[in-house]
């Protein structure tokens, strides 16, 4: 009999048995650990079981500094690797080593959680029902940001794109941080649409913010990670005009090794470790600002949001899903160094309007994007997926 939740009033709950699968660095994500935590204090008896992927680009880069350093003449290198290409085959690959981990637990799993779409957790027999967590598809990556979708020939990208196909129609169901992967599933891929569930994601905090935040510093908040697709240029030219506008604005960049020069006002902290580091900034700054060219989703937005600080984003991607233009933020449907300035300027000379974001964006993370609501749909969907599970 499987160990399925079950609620009565004569009985206490008894638990799924669960196993969470994909690749090993998302298990280091305290953002992910937080949902682990919130299925586990839902009854969930979770096995952690992460998947050391070969095919990575930080593994292949890793691994090739290691090699070139026992070279006795030094090689240059450009330091834009593009990691290994993609391919059917490493998709393939990936599957059989993630089934093989999972078959190699001591207790079979009444149910698998798996973690983004590089790979599936089964190939070889889908005996086990199974879940995927996903924030983009390859079909959008594709058509929103190529080099996230590095493949050599057209017919190597829709072997992909089968593979993928396959995972998603032998998964029980799909959750995904947005409605554009929703679309993406049904109409790049032929998922029946009831079969995905939108849920979102949250960041790092356990529960949501109840604190205080104020205004009025004139800071500004950059994640510089990924420089040229979060739109860094686009900043560091607004700023310009900003500065010029507003004399006591500072710019505070988060992230990135690439260098934004001497320019006055400008600040490069650099990587930020810990969430409470984090957290001093948010409620540190008045407005965070992201106009990326391509942003699956965006849970420093959520982050943000918790801690009452106001964005301004693109429309590409999720980002919109997280920011409500003129509700709780700002999302600029024209992406260039003037409409970002603009909407900047305009923020900061109206404390009203930002605090009134503020609320609303603090609003939204306390109803929906926090990993307690988002852990409590989750469950209730696999449950109702369990034969015998009730909840």
């Amino acid at each position: 009999m499987h160990a399925l939740a079950m609620k009565s009033s004569t009985s206490p709950p008894m638990q799924i048995r669960m196993a969470v699968t994909g690749d090993q660095n998302f298990f280091a994500q305290k953002r992910m650990s937080l949902l682990f935590d919130t299925l586990q204090e839902l009854g969930v008896d979770l096995d952690r079981v992460p998947i050391d992927n070969v095919f990575d680009s930080k593994w292949l880069r890793a691994t090739a500094k290691r090699i070139l350093s026992r070279l006795p003449v030094p090689v240059r290198t450009t330091g834009r690797a593009s990691g290994m290409r993609k391919s059917a085959g490493s998709y393939i690959k990936q599957s059989q080593r993630c089934e093989l981990a999972i078959r190699n637990l001591g207790q079979k799993p009444d149910f698998v959680l798996h973690l983004f779409g590089m790979y599936c957790p089964f190939w070889e027999k889908f005996d086990i029902p199974f879940a995927m967590y996903l924030d983009y598809t390859m079909a959008l990556a594709r058509r929103t940001w190529e080099p996230w979708a590095p493949f050599a020939k057209k017919g190597d990208l829709q072997a992909w794109l089968d593979c993928e196909a396959i995972a998603y129609e032998k998964a029980s169901c799909i959750f995904t941080f947005s409605n554009l992967v929703k679309r993406s599933l049904v109409e790049d891929y032929g998922v029946c649409g009831e079969k995905v569930i939108v849920v979102g994601a949250a960041g790092q905090f356990s529960k949501p913010y109840e604190g205080p935040k104020e205004f009025g510093s004139h800071r500004l908040l950059f994640n510089a990670t990924n420089f040229e697709r979060k739109g860094g240029d686009l900043v560091l030219s607004a700023f310009q005009k900003i500065r010029a506008a507003c004399p006591t604005a500072e710019l505070l960049i988060v992230g990135g090794d690439e260098s934004a020069g001497s320019s006055p006002g400008v600040k490069q902290l650099g990587f930020v470790s810990g969430a409470g580091a984090m957290e001093r900034l948010f409620l540190d700054c008045d407005i965070l600002v992201a106009p990326a060219r391509c942003e699956p989703y965006g849970q420093l937005l959520v982050e943000a949001a918790n801690y009452g600080l106001p964005c301004i984003v693109s429309n590409r991607g999720g980002m919109k899903e997280i920011v409500e233009h003129d509700v709780s933020g700002i999302v600029l449907a024209d992406l260039s160094v003037n409409a970002l300035a603009e909407a900047v300027i305009g923020l900061l000379q109206d404390q009203t309007r930002l605090k009134r974001y503020s609320r609303a964006g603090r609003d939204k993370v306390k109803m929906d994007l926090n990993w307690i609501s988002i852990g409590g749909k989750m469950h209730a969907e696999i449950c109702k997926r369990l034969p015998g599970c009730t909840i």
